[in-house]
């Protein structure tokens, strides 16, 4: 039962409270939503590769689902905290994304470590003529069938020196906000997994934009958007969520509707 006596007290004294939100100044703004959940010991070591970006961004939030683990304030170190006491799974961060006052939102889930020139790759791209969402790891699924992340380009796939259209963008997102709208033009098939195939669908059935992976030369490692030993280290840890039941055969149902609602992949094109 709700006490008024309590009512002024907050769940979680954090050591770092934000002022309010304003608009930055300029096109190239940036709002990074990084995550945590199992795997909070990475972290800081984000944030540091974040704030040695050479175009870093302008703020780093923090969304935090309801998890059996005790969550960490990590308030001191990024600039904006949410905690939710209930697990939206994929999703939240996303929504959270709407919240932005910036021109553009990354988004990085938390076994990806972006080296130094990656942001500033991202917004090259823009700056040549590309529109669509860009991301660090892109599937080129089969042409027909369920989900295969088998042939990828990006950081754990081809090392291309030119940017790539993919039919997803996986592990980290970047994108103009106004894109952001496309996700929610009609609700996903499930709450349960498949928040990268969804996104990328519905930019493409309803907003006509193209998913693609920036180039990650193999001579500019620096460009590219996640640091490799780190990536495949922490990504095969026992609470990679790629490893749950389920997984592999809810990201099939999805591709399948999808492509039975029209959905043209990259290969059959």
């Amino acid at each position: 039962m709700f006490n008024q006596k309590t009512q002024a007290k907050t769940a979680f004294d954090f050591e770092h409270t934000p002022g309010p939100l304003t608009k930055p100044e300029g096109d190239n703004s940036i709002t990074v939503i990084l995550t945590v959940y199992q795997r909070s010991e990475y972290i800081q070591k984000q944030v540091d590769a974040l704030r040695a970006q050479t175009v870093p961004p302008d703020e780093i939030w923090v969304w935090c689902n309801s998890s059996d683990k005790l969550i960490p304030d990590v308030s001191a170190i990024v600039d904006r905290v949410i905690i939710s006491n209930s697990n939206y799974k994929f999703w939240g961060r996303f929504a959270l994304a709407s919240m932005a006052r910036t021109t553009h939102v990354a988004l990085f889930d938390d076994d990806i470590l972006p080296q130094p020139k990656w942001i500033e790759n991202c917004l090259n791209v823009y700056a040549n003529g590309t529109e669509g969402i860009l991301g660090g790891s892109g599937p080129l699924l089969e042409p027909t069938g369920g989900y295969s992340s088998k042939n990828k380009i990006g950081w754990n796939g081809h090392h291309l020196d030119e940017i790539a259209q993919v039919d997803l963008a996986c592990q980290t997102w970047f994108f103009k906000k106004t894109y952001l709208k496309y996700m929610w033009f009609e609700d996903p098939l499930t709450w349960e997994n498949g928040e990268d195939i969804h996104f990328s669908y519905m930019a493409l059935k309803h907003g006509g934009l193209k998913t693609w992976v920036p180039p990650h030369p193999e001579s500019e490692p620096e460009r590219w958007s996640c640091r490799p030993d780190f990536g495949k280290s922490v990504g095969r840890t026992k609470d990679a969520v790629y490893k749950s039941a389920g997984h592999h055969d809810i990201r099939d149902g999805i591709v399948e509707n999808y492509r039975r609602d029209g959905w043209v992949v990259v290969s059959a094109q």
